[in-house]
Parts: C-alpha cells; structure tokens; sequence
C-alpha cells in the first residue's frame, strides 16, 4: 500500500480541481504569475490602517482610495491619510444586495455602498457627509432611498421605488418590477444601459426617452445561478459583467451585435474585474484568474510572488488598475499587493544560481571572450553565465583549465591602481574627465578647465560610498554603492550633471556592490556584481516613463504649524478646503512664513521623484531638487517642501513641476496663487487716508499759520500805538522833571544831596537763611524732600512753595538742588574729592544724575569744571 503524506492528498486535491474547472467551457491552467510580474508588499506596517483591503479606486486627482475593513485610506503614493466615519454617516439603501463599491460623483463626493448600507465623502473637506439622507432631501427626494448608481458620464441616478432619476438634470426612467431587481448601469453614448437580477440588459435611449431593446444573459431556469450581485465594466467593445449567485459568472455583451457570451464559470464567487488592454482579471478567494478577452483563453493563478522572494496564497478581494500602468491587489488579510513593468529594471541573479557553500559570495569580475560569452568571477571559482530568456539565467563552473586566454588575462589584470587610502576606485572617460569614488562621495576633475566638483546625496547621488565606476557605449557613466546604483547623464549643451538612480524596488541589491566589479559586454548588457549576486541590465530599457500626474498640494505650514480646513489663524480661515482642492491661498502680512508641502503620486517608486519649483515674484529660475536621499526642500520619503520666510505682500505664484529624471520635464505643473495682504495701514485705503490727512493738515495749518499772522500784526499794531503814547508821556514826563530840577537846585543851593537807601526786609533774609541751614545741614541725606524742608520750617508745602517763588522765582525742589550743586561746585575746587564722592556728599543717588544737573546750572560737566578749577590755581 502506497504511504501518501497529507501534503500528497492536498496535491491531489488540487488535481481534482483543475480537472473539475477543465470541464467547464473553458480552458483553464493552475500556475503562477510569470516570473517578471513580482508584487510589492504594502500594509500595516506602511501606514495601511487595516490589511483587510475591501475596494480601490483612482480620484480625478491621482490619489489612489482604498476602503478596508475598518477606514478609508486616502494615499498619495507617500502617506496614508485616514476618514473615519461614525454611525450617524450612514443611511440605509434597501435595494442594494452587494459589497464595497467606490463612486466619485462630478460635485467631488465619494459615494460608498456597502450591504444595504450608503455613506457619502466630500472630498473638499476629507470628512464624511453628517447625513446622506439630508443631502437627498435638499435635492428635492422625500422618503428613503432605495439605491444608487453612477454612469460612465459620472452622472450621480437615484432608485426610489420604481423610478430611476438622475439627480442634477432630474431625467427619470420608470422601471417595472417585472424586469427584477436593478443591479447596475453603464452609459456610453446616448444610451443607458440597465442591468437587472434577471440576467437582462436594457438599453435606454435617454434623447427618444424610450427603451431600445432588452436581452437576456442566460436562460430563465438558470435565473438562481447568478441573481445575488453584480459588477459591470465597460470596455471599448462591449461591456464585462460578474454575476454571482449560488455560482459565478463571467460575461461579456457586444453592445454592436447585442449579444452576451459566457467566459467564465466558477462553483464559487468572484469578487472583482478589471481590464488591462486584451486581458481581464478577475480575483476570487482562492486566487485570481487571467483571461485573454480576444482568444478567450484563461489561467487560474493560486501563488502571488513578492520581490522579497516570497509565496503569497490568499484570497484577492479587489484588483483595480491606476493610470500609471500599475497593478493594485487588495487582500483579504495581506494588505495590498503592487505591481508596475517599470519597478524591475535590474535582472537579478542571486545567491541561490551559484553552487558555492560558503557564507557570502563575492561576484568579484565579469569578462568575455571571442565568442560573446560571459564569465563571472567570484572570490572561489570562476562560472559561465547564460540569459535563457527574458527570466530565466543559468551559472555553471568552469575549470581553470578551459578559461579563454583573454578571459584569463581580464581577471588577472588589476582592478584598482594608483589609489589614496580614502579612494576606492577612479577611471578616465571618453571626454577626458577624472572620475574618483571615494568612502564620501564621487569627485570630479574636468582638466580643460581646471575644476573640481564633489557630489553627494545632496546632488542626486543614490549613497555616499562609492564602490565601481564605469562608462558605457553611449558615454554615461554608471556608478555602484552601498545603496543602489547611480545612472549619471551628462547634458551636452551645458555639460550639467543628472542623477537617475536604481535602488531594491528597481532590483538592484540588497546588499553592497564590490569594488571595481562592473562591466559592459559588446552587446552593451550592464553587469554589476556584488555581494551574495550580480544584476545585469540592458540600457536600451533603462527609459523612466513620465509620470501621469501633476503634483499635487498635500498640506500648508504656517511657521511651522500645519494648516487645518476650516480652522482660524488670526481670525481667517487660510484653508476652506483640503490642500488638494486648493489653488488660490490668501494670508495676513504675518503669516508670510510659509510651507508648502507636494506629493509626486509615484506609486511606480515613491522614493525616487525629481522637483522643481518657481515661486513667480521671488525665485528668477528654477529650483530643483530629489527625494532619493538627504535631500534639500524634500522630506525624505518622495514629498516635497517649499519653504519661504518674510514675504513681502504682494501676489505670487507657487509652479511646481515632478518627473522619474531630471532631464525630462514634460508633465503638467501645478500652480498655487499666493496673496500676502498689506497690513491695514498699508492697504490703498489707509493710503487714501493718509493723503486726505495730509491735505487736512495742510490746509489746518495754513488757517492756523494765516490767524496767527493776523493776530501777531493786530499785536504789533497795538504795540505800535501803546509805544506811541508812551513816547508821548515819557516827553512830558522829562520836561516836567527837567523843570523841578531846575527849581530845586535853585531853592537849595547849599544842600548836600541825600541818599536814601532801602535796607532788605531782615524778616525775608531770616526765613532764607534757615532754609538755607536747613538744606546745608542735609546735605548728604539722599531724600530730603521738599515735605521735610517745609515741616522743618513749619511751613505746608504750598506756603513754602509761593515764598520761595515769590523770593527767588524757584520751586522748592530747585532750590534744594541749587544748593547741593553750589556746595558741590565748592567741593570741586576744593579737589579733595572724586566726582562720585562728591556726588554721594551732596545728596545725589547717581553720578550720572549729578553730572547732568551740573551741566544743566553750570554748563559744563563736572569734570570740566574740575579740570578749569585746577587750570585756575
């Protein structure tokens, strides 16, 4: 009896399978995908909120949307970015029977149905709408809804009991219920085409407003094979549905001949279809199907591949095909699985084709002989390599003794000559340019005109450490390092560097390359070897395709601080809706210190993505910049950041521009209106203003200037008079007294003249003695005030203060300080003391105070009067 494993009957089954899948109509085979179609892994651990992908989809901006399980992920080919919904975001569709399906409508909402369930995304603002049921009401639909759809034309059609109407231009087709229950529509031309449960298709002439003709997909009997749910994708040719019931069904109807045709049969459900040119995919829960639509012929695929080298086998829950060219499988439990033709440029010949048993191989040399063939050398043995075909590589050993002469010769010559300790390889090009690898970067030495120029990560390099150096038959030269190798393009006008560098998404290696170990065959085939496996590349297939999409605004910085929609910055809102739907930005005068953030939309290689960038107003030319390493103004993961500080207000605009190489800018750009108002006292009113008050003013002082005129010549009219009559009285005045004089000294000939004098009052000269003595003996006090001196001379301050007015014409304040300056004045001459000392003898709390009340009565400083004193003696 035959001993079979569990793993043999699971083969078996597996046998059984096909078998029982070949007896269908058609013709099928279990295999994987070809070894070129290698997925990448992308889930949890990338920012995927859940790995339980339900449905995708490709916005009118580029952004791809993936519904899991638990969220809805916005990603821009470097960032996920999550909505989440809450119960009151759901309204109930009681005719919709199906899974996950993704809508955007033309007024950028994003209709979601689920089971009977509708939620709805406004993408202006990234939030779900507060009530689905509320935005039908306010289109004029009372009651509930039943289902909805939108057309090829995105025209958003709402199903209410048995009417079918489109909600903007209010067409409405009655529907029977005996067509069955409606499952989808598809418009092309002037033609609506309805799909029911029953297996039918109705053509609805929407300009005759009439139906067309109705036709059936399978027989009646088998009405339950395939009545539950549906999927309709509409091709050039015709439309592909997928029914599934207690079977599952693919289908293709020529909208031309008005014929279906069954392609697929399945005893379980498919879940999705797209079409890529001749072929449809559709997935299902073992696996996914491959089918040719022009021949018909088809493949089942069970094992999904990783180009980590890994087995996939899960069920396929979505598949959706962007406009890049790529390739998107969503999981039930793995995330998202992605594919592009471009990502694997490198063949990638690992350790698992060489029969060395040892820890790491070291591809060291490559060389061929007469014949064209390739060898490869590593550091134990010497092996033939052949290219079989397009995935398929062989590596055999060869003996000492049956290595050409000129191969011999090759690997026995030196490989690195004439080094300094910190170079690691140099080479002399077709143009006469130095070319030095260094531990830190590629140095160049042009000789014609004697200059030198280091690059780094900063300037496009892949990485710093530099390990081979080779230039190719069309005089570019090809660059390995520790990570990736580096393409480097030389402009023939101007003789400008461009980087296009290869890094694991493209299939160069994991690990480092060896020293010097890069060769170009006859054929022009690139090899580059390293450690544990070689790649091999063919330039002629090296193009970077452009990229479909502008880039797009993902976020504003404001100092530093990310912008929210809706939210107010000194009292503005700067964001009414997402950065995405933005294109005019307006911001106080102090809000000039800005950052823009941009994604490339590279799902192809987020990391490798070329900018530049032009804020017209500002930047004279453009600034380019790269996201593949350290790089100035990215932010190392493929977006962009724009900063610029103390914009002047004025109008500006923000032009950005991303390509797969720096050479190559051919896509469409995106432009950002940037208005930084003038503050209010800048604005053209406040300018208005200032003129008005300006004339204001001038013409006030003009009235003011023209009555003060007036007045002074009143004034001196009457000084005039007044001076006059003075005149007049002083000359009567004279000749009167010249009369009694006369007379006097007649009468009195012999009189001595008497002089009176008017002694002082000694009452006055008494009270200024005592507050002199008052003041004197307080000299040094600091704050004898003006309160103590009048209580000392029982006096209040306001009596004081009319005495010493009426006395000296001084306030009691400047008297006190008057005397502590003349004693000061004193001291100075004396020369017994420093002018702080002298200052802290007389009250003064600082010298500099001092000084500058000693100017004020002396006019000079202390100092100078020190230095006249001294002069004097």
């Amino acid at each position: 009896m035959l001993n079979l494993s569990k793993y043999t009957y699971r083969n078996l089954g597996i046998l059984c399978y096909l078998l029982l899948v070949c007896a269908t109509s058609t013709k099928a085979s279990e295999q994987s995908f070809p070894a070129a179609i290698l997925f990448s892994t992308i889930d949890v651990s990338h920012g995927l909120s859940d790995n339980q992908v339900r449905y995708m989809l490709q916005l009118s901006d580029g952004r791809m949307v993936f519904t899991t399980s638990g969220n809805v992920n916005l990603y821009d080919g470097s960032r996920f970015k999550y909505i989440h919904r809450r119960k009151e975001n759901i309204v109930r569709l009681s005719n919709y029977d199906g899974y996950y399906r993704i809508y955007q409508g033309y007024d950028s909402l994003l209709w979601i149905k689920d089971y009977h369930n509708l939620m709805a995304i406004d993408l202006r603002t990234e939030t779900y709408v507060i009530s689905p049921k509320s935005y039908f009401e306010k289109k004029g639909f009372k009651g509930n809804i039943d289902d909805i759809f939108l057309d090829n034309h995105k025209r958003l059609w709402v199903l209410q009991r048995q009417d079918l109407i489109e909600l903007k231009s209010g067409i409405k087709i009655s529907i029977g219920a005996r067509e069955g229950h409606l499952q989808d529509i598809v418009s092309a031309g002037a033609n609506l085409y309805l799909f029911f449960n029953t297996g039918s298709v109705v053509c609805y002439n929407l300009p005759k407003k009439k139906i067309t003709y109705k036709k059936y997909a399978y027989k009646k009997e088998d009405y339950s094979l395939y009545n539950r749910t549906s999927l309709v994708v509409s091709s050039a040719d015709g439309i592909y549905q997928i029914r599934n019931g207690t079977k599952g069904g693919l289908f293709f109807f020529d909208m031309k001949k008005r014929l279906w045709k069954r392609l697929l049969l399945t005893d379980y459900t498919l879940n999705t279809l797209i079409l890529k040119g001749n072929t449809a995919y559709v997935s299902c829960s073992t696996g996914l199907w491959q089918l040719n639509t022009q021949d018909g012929e088809s493949e089942f695929i069970p094992t999904l591949k990783t180009v980590e080298g890994e087995d996939i086998k899960t069920e396929i829950s979505t598949l959706f095909a962007d406009t890049q060219g790529g390739l998107w499988l969503g999981t039930l439990n793995r995330g998202l699985l992605y594919h592009h033709p471009s990502r694997s440029k490198l063949s990638y010949i690992g350790r698992s084709y060489f029969s060395e048993q040892i820890t790491d191989v070291l591809v060291e040399d490559f060389a061929e002989d007469l014949r064209g063939k390739i060898y490869v050398k590593t550091q134990k043995a010497t092996y033939l390599y052949q290219h079989l075909s397009k995935n398929k590589h062989n590596l055999s050993i060869v003996l000492p003794s049956d290595i050409p002469h000129e191969v011999n010769k090759k690997f026995s010559s030196p490989r690195t000559s004439h080094l300094n300790a910190y170079e690691t390889v140099k080479i002399v090009d077709s143009r006469g340019w130095h070319w030095t690898g260094t531990e830190d970067g590629l140095r160049l030495f042009i000789p014609t005109t004697n200059s030198e120029k280091v690059f780094y990560t900063t300037d496009g390099l892949i990485n710093n450490y530099i390990h081979s150096i080779l230039e190719d038959h069309n005089r570019t030269i090809w660059v390995t390092t520790s990570y990736g190798i580096s393409h480097i393009k030389i402009d023939l006008e101007d003789e400008r560097v461009h980087f296009s560098n290869y890094n694991v998404l493209s299939g160069a290696l994991k690990e480092e390359y060896v020293r010097a170990a890069a060769f170009q065959s006859k054929n022009g085939i690139l090899y580059f070897g390293g450690i544990n496996g070689f790649n091999t590349f063919d330039p002629v297939l090296s193009q970077f395709p452009q990229l479909s999409y502008r880039p797009l605004l993902t976020n504003l910085y404001l100092k530093g601080e990310k912008v929210e929609v809706g939210k107010k910055y000194a009292e503005k809102i700067v964001l009414a809706s997402t950065a995405s739907y933005t294109t005019k930005i307006e911001l106080l005068h102090h809000q000039n210190f800005v950052t823009f953030e941009f994604a490339g939309l590279n799902y192809q290689n987020p990391s490798q993505i070329y900018y530049r960038y032009k804020l017209i107003g500002i930047d004279a030319e453009w600034r380019e910049t790269s996201s593949m390493g350290e790089y100035d103004g990215t932010a190392g993961n493929g977006l962009l950041r724009i900063s610029y500080t103390d914009l002047t207000p004025g109008n500006y605009t923000l032009v950005v521009m991303s390509s797969a190489n720096s050479l190559e800018w051919n896509g469409d750009s995106t432009t950002i209106d940037v208005v930084v108002l003038a503050p209010w006292w800048k604005t053209t009113i406040a300018y208005i203003c200032y003129i008005l008050f300006l004339v204001a003013l001038a013409y006030c002082s003009m009235r003011f200037f023209l009555a003060q005129t007036k007045r002074k010549l009143q004034r001196q009219h009457k000084e005039n008079i007044l001076l006059i009559r003075i005149r007049g009285l002083i000359d009567q005045c004279a000749v009167l007294e010249s009369e009694r004089v006369s007379y006097s000294e007649n009468v009195q000939k012999s009189d001595k003249e008497l002089l009176v004098y008017a002694p002082e009052n000694s009452a006055e000269a008494a009270f200024l003695s005592r507050a002199i003595a008052f003041v004197e003996k307080n000299l040094e006090t600091p704050n004898y005030s003006v309160e103590q001196l009048s209580r000392d001379l029982n006096m209040d301050r306001t009596g004081l203060y009319r005495k010493l007015v009426n006395l000296l014409d001084k306030s009691p304040s400047l008297f006190i300080r008057n005397i502590r300056l003349q004693n000061a004045a004193k001291m100075i001459t004396q020369g017994e003391y420093t002018i702080s000392e002298i200052a802290d003898r007389v009250g003064f709390s600082s010298a500099s105070y001092f000084s500058k009340c000693f100017q004020e009565l002396y006019g000079c400083k202390p100092s100078e009067y020190m230095s006249k004193s001294s002069n004097l003696k």
